[in-house]
């Protein structure tokens, strides 16, 4: 069991990858927005993030990136967005565990 933040502005598919990873066992919480990301992820420290990364620009997910990772060097971070190559030439790329592209192919 794990404490994952799951970050998307997507309201729908953040409430299906709670849903799935609660349903894993895991304590989630879920920020629809980069303000309510920074709050969550200061009051819950979570292990993981799974963040999308245009928030949504490009530039928000990137923001959150260097600061979750300044902050708790130890963090996992997953990015999950349909426009990975908005990570290229970008020293965030390094900053991330894994990198997903959307869709998603999600089975419960």
């Amino acid at each position: 069991m794990a404490r994952i933040l799951v970050v998307d502005d997507d309201i729908a598919g953040l409430e299906l990858r709670k849903m799935i990873l609660q349903r894993a066992g895991h304590v989630v919480t879920a920020a629809a927005d980069v303000d309510m990301a920074r709050s969550l992820f200061h009051e819950t420290h979570p292990e993981t993030v799974l963040l999308d990364l245009r928030l949504p620009e490009a530039a928000d997910g990137l923001a959150l990136i260097r600061e979750f990772r300044e902050a708790v060097p130890s963090v996992r971070i997953v990015v999950l967005s349909g426009f990975t190559p908005d990570l290229d030439g970008h020293p965030e790329r390094a900053m991330t565990d894994q990198i997903l592209n959307k869709p998603l192919r999600t089975e419960i």
